[in-house]
C-alpha cells in the first residue's frame, strides 16, 4: 500500500537506537497492559497512542470551549458596540479590536479541535498484529479498503524514540516505532507500537533504567514472539480489554498509578498520591472520549493470513 506523504531519510538518531528483530535488547522478555489478543499464530498489541487516548478531550475542553466562548462574545461586542463607546467616535475602533479578538480567539478554537478529533469520532484502538504465519506486522489505519498497512517482518525498520524533555514536570518520552520504508528505502510512515513511558530523570540513573526496561521487555516478547513463538515465551502478564466501559478506563489509568504506589520510591509514591485526582478526571475524559468512537475491524485478507478464519493458512505450534 502507498502511504501518502512525504518522504524522508532515516536519521543518524534513528539508526543509533535501532532494535534488532534477531538480536535481544534485554534478557526477559514480558507482555503487560499492551496486548489485546495472543494466539499461536499472531499477538495483537496496542499503539503509542492507545494509552494517551482523553488528553485531546481535555486540551478541547480546557482550550476550545473558553475560545469559542470568547469568540462569539467578542462577536457580539464588535456589533453592538454600545452607545458609551458610539458618543465617543469609539465605534470603528471598538468593531476592529474586538473583531480582530473574535477571529484570534476562534483561531484558538479551531486549533484545539484538532486535538479532540484525535480522541473522538475515531476508533477506539489502532491495533497492530505480528503475524508468525507469514512474517508480517499489520498495521490497522481505518475500516474498510485500504485500511490496513502490512510491513514485512524482517524488513522492518524498528527503533526506540526519544522526545527531548518538555512541558511543565520537564519529562521526556519514549516508544518503540516501526518506520515503513518505500522501495528506495525512504520513510513513507511511523508507527509507535505498544506501551509510551515518560521519564522524569535520566534515562542512565536507576529510575531511567527501571522505565526503560519496560519499554525493552514489552519490545522483546514481540521479538521472541515473532523468532521463537509463543511456546518458549511467558504468558501475556495482563491483556487490555477491547470493550468500552468506565471500569476499563479507570483501570487502564489507575494501573500505572498501582505501580507508582507500590515502588517503594517516596518521590514516586508521593507523586502517586497527588496524581490520583487528576488520574480520575483523565479517567473520565478517556471513557468520554472511547464512546465516541467505532470499534476497529480488520478486512477478511488479513484475518485469514492470521489463521483466524476458516479456510485460512494454519501452521503447528507446541504448546
Amino acid at each position: 500500500m502507498k502511504i501518502r506523504g512525504i518522504a524522508r531519510s532515516i536519521t543518524e538518531d534513528e539508526f543509533a537506537a535501532r532494535l534488532e528483530q534477531k538480536n535481544k535488547c534485554t534478557d526477559n522478555a514480558k507482555s503487560s497492559g499492551t496486548a489485546f489478543e495472543c494466539t499461536d499464530n499472531y499477538l495483537e498489541v496496542c499503539d503509542g497512542l492507545y494509552r494517551e487516548k482523553g488528553w485531546g478531550l481535555l486540551a478541547f475542553l480546557m482550550g476550545g470551549i473558553p475560545a469559542i466562548g470568547s469568540t462569539i462574545m467578542a462577536l457580539w461586542i464588535a456589533i453592538n458596540t454600545s452607545p458609551a463607546l458610539r458618543q465617543k467616535g469609539l465605534a470603528e475602533l471598538t468593531h476592529w479590536v474586538f473583531g480582530f479578538f473574535a477571529l484570534l480567539s476562534f483561531g484558538v478554537f479551531l486549533w484545539a479541535s484538532r486535538f479532540l478529533f484525535v480522541d473522538c469520532f475515531n476508533y477506539t484502538s489502532k491495533p497492530i498484529r505480528f503475524n508468525r504465519i507469514d512474517r508480517t506486522i499489520y498495521v490497522f489505519k481505518h475500516n474498510g479498503p485500504g485500511g490496513v498497512v502490512s510491513v514485512p517482518w524482517d524488513q522492518a525498520f524498528l527503533y526506540v524514540e526519544r522526545s527531548p524533555r518538555g512541558g511543565l514536570l520537564l519529562t521526556a518520552g519514549r516508544v518503540a516505532r516501526c518506520l515503513v520504508l518505500d522501495e528506495k528505502g525512504q520513510v513513507t510512515d511511523s508507527i509507535p507500537i505498544g506501551k509510551r513511558v515518560v521519564l522524569a530523570s535520566p534515562e542512565t540513573g536507576p529510575l531511567g533504567q527501571q522505565v526503560m526496561n519496560e519499554l525493552y521487555e514489552d519490545f522483546e516478547y514481540y521479538r521472541r514472539f515473532m523468532e521463537e513463538g509463543p511456546a518458549l515465551l511467558p504468558r501475556v502478564e495482563s491483556f487490555l480489554s477491547k470493550k468500552v466501559s468506565f471500569r476499563n478506563s479507570l483501570k487502564l489509568r489507575f494501573e500505572d498509578e498501582a505501580a507508582l504506589l507500590k515502588s517503594g520510591n517516596l518521590f514516586l509514591i508521593a507523586f502517586g498520591i497527588v496524581a490520583l485526582v487528576p488520574v480520575f478526571i483523565f479517567s473520565c475524559a478517556n471513557y468520554l472520549a472511547m464512546r465516541t468512537c467505532r470499534e476497529p475491524v480488520w478486512p477478511d485478507d488479513v484475518e485469514r493470513a492470521c489463521g483466524a478464519l476458516p479456510n485460512a493458512i494454519s501452521e503447528s505450534v507446541a504448546t
